[in-house]
């Protein structure tokens, strides 16, 4: 996807307009395909083989670590997308969960807080799914108004792309090192991070696993300790290709037409 068209990036913005805000994860275009061979390919593209892309079907995925965890559903082929993410406020106590659904070219949200009882300014919001009208968003990037080509929401191929060197380690598993310098708009670490790693950023390890029909299944990024950051690992799990319901529009009786309160929460 684009920079500045990512629906994962819509839903933190919107979080961010009621938590203080976070990081920004933002989408890679989807891996070109190998060229045909007749030797058998190398590990390198054997992991970009595996990314999902569009023919991909329904599958569940997860993030953790990173900017902002999150987790849900992508169907390419139907055009089809869920988010669920949460964001607990470190200082005041509460959750905010924002769930954001896309199906073709219309989307919705629904958010709710928990644990903000006495505290003032909260937005009382529907728990109803909320239809976004895109004429009413200011910003036509800062919302998931419609699908527009996701097929990687774990940024999978942008660690790909900047394999330094990797094997085969068993029986669908990989390891290798990644240059994180070339992470592009994925952001697995923030600026500060990436500069206190310096050259270190330049061969992380990382992990891979692939299934026996050759999808990637779950990636590990682990990142070092630098300047005030912790170590700590980005992961990425993509499961149930096959076995997973397609998201789908709400039933009539369970959404509404978003409030004004949700647009001035994403318009903010």
């Amino acid at each position: 996807m684009n920079v500045r068209k990512t629906r994962l990036a819509a839903a933190l913005l919107a979080v961010g307009a009621l938590a203080g805000g976070c990081g920004i994860a933002e989408s890679v275009t989807t891996p070109t395909a190998t060229p045909a061979s007749s030797a058998p390919p190398e590990p390198r593209e054997q992991l970009l083989d595996a990314v999902p892309g569009a023919t991909a079907g329904a599958f569940a995925f997860r993030i953790e670590g990173g900017t902002q965890p999150m987790r849900g559903v992508l169907d390419a082929a139907n055009k089809r997308l869920r988010i669920d993410l949460a964001h607990k406020d470190p200082e005041l106590g509460f959750t905010i969960t924002m769930n954001f659904l896309v199906v073709q070219e219309r989307s919705w949200i629904k958010v709710a807080v928990k644990g903000a009882e006495g505290l003032t300014g909260m937005p009382d919001l529907p728990k109803k799914w909320m239809s976004l009208d895109p004429d009413k968003i200011k910003d036509k990037d800062a919302a998931p108004l419609a699908y527009d080509g996701e097929t990687d929401p774990g940024e999978v191929g942008a660690v790909l792309r900047a394999i330094v060197d990797v094997k085969q380690t068993g029986t669908g598993k990989y390891a290798g090192t990644t240059d994180l310098s070339r992470q592009g708009e994925a952001e697995i670490v923030d600026e500060a991070t990436l500069a206190a790693l310096g050259d270190r950023a330049e061969a992380v390890p990382f992990e891979a696993t692939v299934d026996g029909q050759g999808r990637l299944t779950s990636m590990i990024v682990r990142i070092p300790a630098a300047g005030k950051a912790k170590a700590s690992r980005y992961e990425v799990t993509y499961d149930g290709y096959g076995s997973t319901d397609s998201p789908s529009e709400p039933a009539a009786d369970k959404q509404q037409p978003a409030t004004e309160e949700a647009y001035e929460m994403v318009n903010s």
